[in-house]
C-alpha cells in the first residue's frame, strides 16, 4: 500500500474516533482535501424558497409582501427604500433570511430638476428655457406680489437688464482733502422682477404632489450680462416630511401580518 493512501486511512480512522469535538455550532473534524458538496441542484426542488423581489412601485411592493404569511419590513427613510424578508425568524430559531422583497422608490423627473435647480446660478436665456420646458408644472411670483404665468416669467427673465450707477463725494479743508466713491448694479427686468418660481410635482410616485418655492437671486457683475440664482426655501424640512409620508402610506398598503420597523438590517452569515 502507498504511503499516501495509508495516511488517509489513519486520518478517516482518527476523525471517526474524535467525531464532534463540542463546539456550540455543529461541526466534524474532516481530513484534509475533503469538502462538504451540496446535492440540491440535483433534487426535483429547492430545500427552501430564496430570492429578491424588486420593484419601485409601492402597490406592486404591497401586493408581494401581502402575498406571504409573514413579513418583517424595514424602512429606510433617508434612501426611500424598504426590504422585506420572510424567513427571518426568531431569536431563538433563526432562518436563513434568502426570500426577500426590496422595494426602491425613484425620483420623478420633474422632481429631479427641481432639485438640480437647487442653489443654481442660470443665465438668462437658459432659466428662461428651463421654465418653459417645465411650463406643465410651473408658476411664479413677482417682487411685487402678482402672480404670473410661465410666459410672464419667461419675459421677464429674458428682460432683466444690469444699469450701473456711481456716486463719488469730494472733500476739500485746510488740514486734509477727502474723497470716496460707490458704484452700484441695479438689476431690473421693467417695474417688477420675479421673485419667486413655484414648481409643482409629485416627487415620487404613489406619493401626494408638492409644490417647492424656489426664491430668486440675481447675481449681478460689472461687465458681465447678470445670473439669476434658484434655491428652494425649506428643503430638508419637505423632505423631512416627503420621508414621514412615505412609510405611513407603505403602512397603509401593508396588510396586518407586516411588522413594519424604521431602520435597516444586515444579515450576518
Amino acid at each position: 500500500m502507498e504511503a499516501q493512501a495509508l495516511e488517509k486511512l489513519i486520518a478517516l480512522a482518527h476523525a471517526g474516533q474524535i467525531g464532534n469535538p463540542g463546539t456550540d455550532a455543529p461541526t466534524m473534524l474532516v481530513p484534509a482535501g475533503y469538502s462538504l458538496e451540496s446535492l440540491e441542484r440535483y433534487q426535483e426542488n429547492p430545500s427552501r424558497f430564496r430570492g429578491t423581489y424588486s420593484t419601485s412601485s409601492i402597490e406592486d411592493y404591497a401586493a408581494y409582501v401581502n402575498d406571504e404569511a409573514t413579513a418583517r419590513v424595514f424602512v429606510d427613510t433617508d434612501d426611500m427604500e424598504a426590504t422585506a424578508f420572510f424567513d427571518l425568524g426568531e431569536a431563538g430559531a433563526p432562518g436563513h433570511g434568502e426570500h426577500r422583497a426590496r422595494l426602491q422608490l425613484q425620483r420623478t423627473a420633474p422632481y429631479t430638476a427641481c432639485l438640480q435647480a437647487h442653489e443654481r446660478a442660470f443665465g438668462q436665456k437658459e432659466l428662461a428655457h428651463w421654465i418653459e420646458d417645465w411650463h406643465a408644472h410651473i408658476t411664479g411670483e413677482s417682487t411685487s406680489g402678482e402672480e404670473l404665468t410661465v410666459k410672464e416669467l419667461a419675459t421677464m427673465v429674458r428682460r432683466i437688464e444690469v444699469k450701473a450707477t456711481s456716486e463719488r463725494t469730494h472733500e476739500e479743508g485746510d488740514w486734509n482733502t477727502q474723497s470716496s466713491g460707490l458704484d452700484a448694479l441695479d438689476a431690473r427686468a421693467g417695474e417688477d422682477t420675479p421673485a419667486f418660481i413655484r414648481f409643482a410635482c409629485l416627487p415620487y410616485e404613489g406619493l401626494r404632489l408638492r409644490t417647492f418655492d424656489l426664491r430668486v437671486s440675481i447675481l449681478t457683475e460689472e461687465g458681465k450680462p447678470p445670473r439669476l440664482k434658484l434655491r428652494i426655501t425649506g428643503l430638508e424640512g419637505i423632505q423631512e416630511e416627503i420621508a414621514k409620508e412615505f412609510k405611513a402610506v407603505l403602512g397603509d398598503h401593508l396588510g396586518d401580518h407586516a411588522t413594519l420597523l424604521l431602520g435597516s438590517f444586515a444579515k450576518k452569515n
